[in-house]
C-alpha cells in the first residue's frame, strides 16, 4: 500500500493500544515503526529486476520483524525508564505497541498485486492476494481522520471520543478490506462463468480490482502459453473477454537470469514481447484499468536471429 495507507495504519493500532497511557506521542511511534519496512528501497541493488524482485522482501519478513520488535521494545523500555520515575505502561501492552504497526505494515501490502515475502527466507512465492488497490482512498480515510481527530483532541475533554473515533477507523477499514476479499470471490465465480461459456480452460487465474472505479475488476487467465483478460462490472455483472494472446516465449532462445526472476515473483504473469529490437518482460499481473502497465523490463537486446542478455533495465 502507499505510504500514507501506512503511517495512519500504524499510528491507529499504536493509538489505540498505548494512547491512554502515552498520549499523542503514540501515532508518532505508530507512524515510524509503520514506516521502516519500507526503507529497504534506500538499499542499493545490481539491477531494475533485482530492486523489483527484492523489495518487500527481508524488511517484509514476519520472521524479521517479529524479533525486531523486541529491539524497539527494548529501546522504547529503556528510553521511557529515563525520562518517567515510575511505570507509565505495562511491558505487555509495550510489546504489542511496537510490535503490531511493525507486522501490519506486510500484512496489509500482501491485500495489492504487487507481492510480499512473508516468509522470507524462506523460498515460497510472494504472497498476492490483489483484493485492494496500492493507493485506495476508501481504505485510507477512515484511518486518517481517526488520526486527526485524536491528534486535535486526544489531550482535551475530548479524548475518550478521540479514541472511539480512532477504533472507529481501525473497524471501518479492517472492514473494507474483508469487503475486498469478499467481492474478488464473487468476480471469481463470474470469471469462472464466463470461461465456461467460451470454453477457456486455464492453468491460472490472477484477479485484482482495476483503478479508480471500485466496481470494475480485472483478471488474467493463463492456459498453456496464451492469456485472456476478463474485465468484469461486480455491480451489473457486465464482463468483456479479449481475444488470445500469446504470452511470447516460444522466441527465446536464452532463458535471462532476470526472467527467471520474474517468472517466480509475479507467478508467471508475464508477457515477452520484442520492441525496437528488445525483449521486453511485461507484469501482466499490475495494470491500472485504462492506463499502461506499470512494470517492463528490457531483458535483452536482438543480435541477428539471437537475442543477447543484458543488465535489466525498467521502462
Amino acid at each position: 500500500m502507499d505510504s500514507v495507507s501506512q503511517i495512519v495504519l500504524g499510528s491507529s493500532i499504536a493509538a489505540a493500544i498505548g494512547h491512554k497511557q502515552l498520549g499523542r506521542s503514540t501515532l508518532v511511534i505508530g507512524a515510524v515503526l509503520a514506516t521502516l519496512p519500507d526503507l529497504d528501497i534506500l538499499l542499493p541493488a545490481t539491477d531494475a529486476v533485482t530492486r523489483f524482485t527484492e523489495h518487500r522482501s527481508f524488511s517484509h519478513s514476519l520472521f524479521v520483524l517479529f524479533p525486531f520488535a523486541f529491539i524497539c521494545f527494548a529501546f522504547l523500555k529503556l528510553s521511557f525508564k529515563r525520562k518517567f520515575t515510575k511505570v507509565i505502561i505495562s511491558n505487555q501492552r509495550l510489546f504489542w505497541l511496537c510490535c503490531l504497526p511493525l507486522v501490519t505494515h506486510p500484512m496489509l501490502d500482501a491485500f495489492t498485486s504487487y507481492g510480499t515475502q512473508l516468509f522470507w527466507p524462506l523460498a515460497s512465492h510472494p504472497i498476492s492476494i490483489a483484493s485492494i488497490f496500492a493507493v485506495d482512498p476508501l481504505y485510507t480515510l477512515p484511518l486518517l481522520i481517526g488520526c486527526v481527530y485524536l491528534w486535535r483532541n486526544g489531550d482535551n475533554e475530548k479524548k475518550g471520543k478521540a479514541r472511539r473515533i480512532n477504533h472507529i477507523g481501525l473497524i471501518l477499514s479492517s472492514g473494507y478490506l474483508l469487503l475486498g476479499l469478499f467481492l474478488q470471490n464473487q468476480v471469481q465465480k463470474k470469471v469462472e462463468i464466463v470461461l465456461q461459456e467460451n470454453n477457456i480452460a486455464k492453468d491460472k487465474i490472477f484477479i485484482s480490482p482495476l483503478y479508480p472505479n471500485f466496481n470494475w475488476w480485472g483478471a488474467i487467465v493463463i492456459d498453456n502459453g496464451v492469456y485472456y483478460n476478463v474485465k468484469v462490472n461486480i455491480l451489473t455483472s457486465d464482463s468483456t473477454l479479449s481475444v488470445k494472446q500469446d504470452l511470447g516465449y516460444g522466441q527465446l532462445n536464452v532463458y535471462p537470469p532476470a526472467l527467471k526472476s520474474l517468472d517466480w515473483f509475479t507467478h508467471g504473469f508475464i508477457r515477452l514481447e520484442e520492441v525496437e529490437g528488445q525483449l521486453v518482460a511485461t507484469d501482466l499481473r499490475m495494470k491500472t484499468g485504462q492506463l499502461d502497465y506499470a512494470f517492463k523490463f528490457v531483458l535483452a537486446e536482438r543480435d541477428g536471429e539471437r537475442w543477447d542478455a543484458i543488465s535489466p533495465i525498467r521502462l
